[in-house]
């Protein structure tokens, strides 16, 4: 953040800080120097005063050429805070026992200017402090903020003394901020830090989110997670050792020195479900000893821990591998921009030793990733085992009964369905002779259309030639009995 070429980067930056140093006015913690000797802020009246540089901001744009309102509303303007503690002195007067100055350094000509701003100097910060007004015979504390960050001769003007004491604070590249301040004022100068408590424990969660992939193998350690989010030691051990409670599966132990988050294997031991548990009863911890249950899951146990273990080992030896290839290349790098065949002699002897130690390096290695893969494959297998005797799968005969048996449901289903279906078909009849004459009556129609009596009338059969002298008297009977009606009555 303190490389940005953003102004409202560091204008938001500068809020932050002064927000944070209002609200610890309040806070009973902070103790500064007074002429009383140490004493918290709050045991004195005063009330603090904000002021900015904005004029000076306008004033430097314009000088610039630079008449941008929209760029002057995201510039920083260079905040400050101060506040004078006051004591009561003869019931009447009051006496300034205290000063606490607050204040706001920001690249300013670098921003207007577009450009990648740089780290505060040990002489810029000198001539910031020297503008100031004298303190007057008043222990004063000042905190100053760069949002562009200090060189390390900066970082030596942090210091306390008789009159002053210098605390500094900036942004660092994890998204946190870095305080600088005497070694005796330690407590005092944390408290500095505008970056909450809950912010920091979140950015650690956020650095173990993204390497996942790292807690089944050699696991997270304490100073990977240090290097990346710029915490203090003790914060980032609580968080993992919560982490880890929070997280089935997952164990935060120390080893070889530093504390290492991995996962202990499928099957955790834990107070309650170890063999022989404290919170096991005697008669049971006795029982599980003789039927020696719980091996496996001890098993799974040592060998996850021995597997971060030699995890942690091999990425050392691999960082220790890097820094030897890059001292490789800056000696070869002297051999060729050397002229004299004397330190080209000497380079050379340099580099036969340091690639022989880069091969046994190498070697070291080899034998650290064949016991990884040693113990991997034993702790697969007996995961593998595990979880067979976990899941309690049932055996062939079984399997064979319960398919007969389903076998038997579902025929049984079937007969039952088909008998639904021939019932419900059964009960679907037409209309009663009764009902088909209403429904004649209504509709205006002789016969409905479709109307059957209850039966299902047959489609009609194909007549044969066989079967033609049965039907031709039918047919003569028909056609006299028609040709009767036609003719008229006699008389």
């Amino acid at each position: 953040m303190k490389n940005s070429t953003d102004p409202s980067a560091h204008r938001a930056c500068e809020r932050r800080f002064i927000e944070h140093v209002e609200r610890l006015l309040k806070d009973e913690r902070l103790r500064i120097d007074t002429t009383r000797g140490r004493r918290p802020v709050t045991a004195f009246t005063g009330a603090p005063s904000r002021a900015d540089r904005s004029v000076e901001l306008k004033r430097m744009m314009t000088d610039m050429r630079v008449p941008d309102r929209e760029v002057e509303a995201q510039m920083p303007t260079g905040e400050s805070l101060e506040l004078e503690l006051k004591q009561a002195k003869m019931l009447v007067f009051t006496e300034t026992v205290a000063k606490l100055r607050a204040m706001c350094l920001s690249p300013t000509k670098t921003l207007l200017k577009n450009e990648t701003p740089e780290p505060m100097t040990k002489g810029e910060l000198e001539r910031q402090l020297g503008a100031l007004p004298p303190t007057q015979g008043v222990p004063t504390t000042i905190v100053v903020l760069s949002t562009s960050g200090f060189t390390l001769e900066a970082h030596e003007l942090a210091e306390r003394r008789a009159e002053r004491t210098l605390i500094m604070v900036e942004p660092n590249e994890a998204g946190g901020f870095s305080v600088f301040g005497p070694v005796e004022t330690k407590a005092l100068s944390d408290l500095f830090d505008p970056e909450a408590e809950d912010e920091k424990r979140r950015r650690v969660r956020d650095v173990i989110d993204a390497s996942q992939g790292d807690l089944t193998g050699s696991g997270i350690a304490t100073d990977r997670v240090m290097a990346r989010t710029k915490l203090p030691l003790s914060l980032v051990e609580a968080e993992l050792k919560e982490y880890a409670k929070q997280n089935r599966g997952l164990v935060a132990k120390r080893l070889d020195g530093r504390i290492v988050l991995f996962r202990e294997g499928s099957v955790p031991i834990t107070a309650s479900t170890a063999p022989g548990g404290s919170t096991m009863p005697m008669i049971d911890r006795i029982k599980t000893l003789f039927a020696r249950k719980g091996e496996t899951e001890k098993k799974i146990s040592f060998l996850s821990e021995r597997r971060a273990a030699l995890g942690q080992q091999r990425d050392r030896a691999y960082e220790e591998i890097a820094a030897l290839e890059q001292k490789d290349s800056a000696l070869v790098r002297q051999f060729k921009e050397s002229n004299a065949d004397v330190a080209k002699r000497r380079v050379t002897s340099q580099l036969v030793q340091l690639r022989k130690e880069m091969e046994r390096r190498h070697q070291l290695l080899s034998v650290f990733n064949q016991q990884i893969n040693v113990v991997s494959t034993h702790l697969h297998n007996l995961e593998l085992v595990h979880q067979g005797k976990k899941a309690a799968l049932p055996d062939s005969e079984e399997m064979a009964s319960d398919a007969a048996k389903a076998e038997e449901m579902l025929a049984s289903l079937q007969a039952n369905t088909e008998l639904a279906e021939s019932v419900g078909t059964s009960l679907q009849g037409g209309l009663s002779a009764e009902e088909q004459a209403l429904y004649a009556e209504l509709s205006g129609t002789s016969s409905i259309p479709g109307a059957t009596t209850g039966r299902t009338p047959s489609p009609p059969r194909a007549v044969d030639a066989s079967d033609a002298s049965d039907v031709e008297p039918s047919e003569s009977v028909s056609s006299r009995s028609a040709s009767r009606r036609a003719d008229p009555e006699a008389g």
